[in-house]
């Protein structure tokens, strides 16, 4: 009988710590989820606090970080913000998009997107532009 009840004990220890775990791994990955959309926030603030004029220079940067490599899009901004602290946050953002999808191999599709075509002024905001 005594074989049978440390069998019970060690196969409820063993239930508990799988499950236990998954849990604690998925609370761990919904904190990371949770910071990547905290930056995020900021970056998309910030960026539409950004007003452009026609004298004003327009930039992009690529942003984010796909499994298999390249920016999960683009994000266009007037030099009317301040754009190192966008740039920081951009940084910053994709690098922690990278250190998130090998923690949690994460898959994407592998198409490369290209970068906008150029960025013009539309309502005092800036538009990336793919196409002719």
């Amino acid at each position: 009988m005594k074989p049978l009840k440390q069998y019970a004990c060690l196969l409820l220890l063993g239930l508990f710590f799988t499950f236990g775990c998954k849990k604690g791994k998925q609370q761990n990955k919904i904190q990371d989820e949770k910071q990547l959309q905290t930056i995020m926030g900021k970056i998309k603030a910030l960026a539409e606090s950004s007003k452009c004029t026609e004298n004003q220079p327009l930039k992009f940067k690529a942003i984010g970080a796909k499994a298999c490599g390249g920016p999960t899009g683009y994000i266009g901004y007037s030099t009317s913000i301040d754009t190192e602290e966008l740039e920081k946050l951009v940084d910053q953002y994709t690098n922690l998009q990278k250190e998130f999808n090998k923690k949690w191999q994460i898959t994407s599709d592998c198409m490369y997107l290209m970068p906008p075509k150029l960025i013009k002024c539309e309502n005092g905001q800036p538009v990336l532009v793919y196409q002719n």
